[in-house]
């Protein structure tokens, strides 16, 4: 269900209407990309003593997280994504200034701003939303200044303690961290009212409990030191001039399942397989960059290779991909 943040806010809050008085109910916090994806990376963790689970009884959490990770691709953030006030309210903090970096790459400590740049908004009867890893100087609000649900109050970046382009979106009731998933408490002893999801239309897509995801591909004269590398390329090239270079096709993959088939491979278009390889996953998986290649890429010279992506569950195929780059 995508559109305009201005349309949705008119159909959300047309069904928020036969909802009970006094239940919360938010939207997202960003707006659909135009461009790659927009998926829950993390869950509130509702089990923080048991090492990380979501509300869904599945590992798509860790210990002791406090939020939502909404992720969209490294270039969406470039091109600009809007982060969307939940819920009417007024502007507590904001922090701006920070640098946009992965947090293993970054110079400087980022202990006591591990949000990043930040805004915190409050809709009284004791709730709170907190949007953190904004863009560097795209916070657009200030304390004290009122907002309307859906207005834009900044942008996704990378910013504090962070490694992918994502806003961490946190909410609160007097206090305690709640799940907008089920209305679930980050404790299990606390007290929270209407244990009910708190989202106004929880068909929007990027609420959907996500399917594996095939993040990038990518087309290289060279190995790509890792996931990050390939996620902040510019969209692959169709033509690659490998001198005396290797060929490399190049995956990142996420939310894998124990269990799930993997299968990465180039081929010449008339069928000739050149290189493969085929992984068992044996425990959930985030994130996960694989790449397979051929270092005489002389000998393909003048050809168009394919390459081919393809994940299997429980003999069901729920990824494929092919794509194909000119050999010069």
């Amino acid at each position: 269900m995508r559109g305009t943040w201005r349309q949705r806010i008119v159909c959300i809050w047309c069904i928020a209407w036969s909802c009970p008085a006094y239940a919360m109910m938010f939207v997202p916090p960003l707006e659909y990309p135009k461009d790659g994806y927009c998926y829950v990376q993390n869950y509130v963790d509702v089990q923080p003593e048991s090492g990380g689970q979501d509300c869904y009884g599945l590992a798509r959490s860790y210990e002791k997280h406090r939020g939502t990770d909404f992720r969209v691709s490294y270039n969406a953030m470039l091109d600009g994504v809007h982060v969307l006030a939940a819920a009417d309210g007024v502007v507590v903090r904001t922090r701006d200034g920070m640098e946009d970096t992965y947090i293993i790459s970054m110079a400087k400590d980022v202990n006591g701003q591990e949000c990043g740049n930040g805004v915190i908004l409050d809709h009284g009867n004791g709730w709170q939303t907190q949007y953190c890893h904004l863009k560097e100087g795209s916070v657009r609000v200030q304390q004290g200044d009122r907002v309307a649900v859906g207005e834009p109050i900044g942008a996704v970046g990378l910013s504090g303690k962070t490694e992918f382009a994502h806003v961490h979106f946190q909410v609160t009731h007097n206090g305690t961290i709640v799940c907008p998933f089920s209305g679930e408490a980050y404790m299990a002893s606390a007290e929270v009212p209407d244990r009910e999801p708190l989202w106004a239309d929880v068909r929007e897509d990027m609420l959907r409990y996500t399917s594996p995801q095939l993040l990038r591909v990518d087309y290289s004269d060279f190995l790509p030191d890792s996931s990050r590398d390939v996620l902040r390329r510019p969209r692959f090239t169709q033509v690659l001039n490998v001198g005396n270079n290797p060929v490399v096709f190049s995956v990142v993959m996420a939310m894998l399942n124990k269990g799930d088939h993997l299968v990465v491979r180039l081929s010449t278009l008339d069928g000739v397989e050149i290189a493969k390889k085929v992984v068992d996953v044996t425990t959930f998986t985030p994130q996960r960059f694989d790449f397979v290649g051929r270092k005489d890429s002389q000998n393909f010279v003048g050809k168009t290779l394919e390459g081919c992506v393809e994940l299997w569950r429980d003999g069901t195929q729920l990824v494929e991909h092919r794509s194909v780059v000119a050999i010069r």
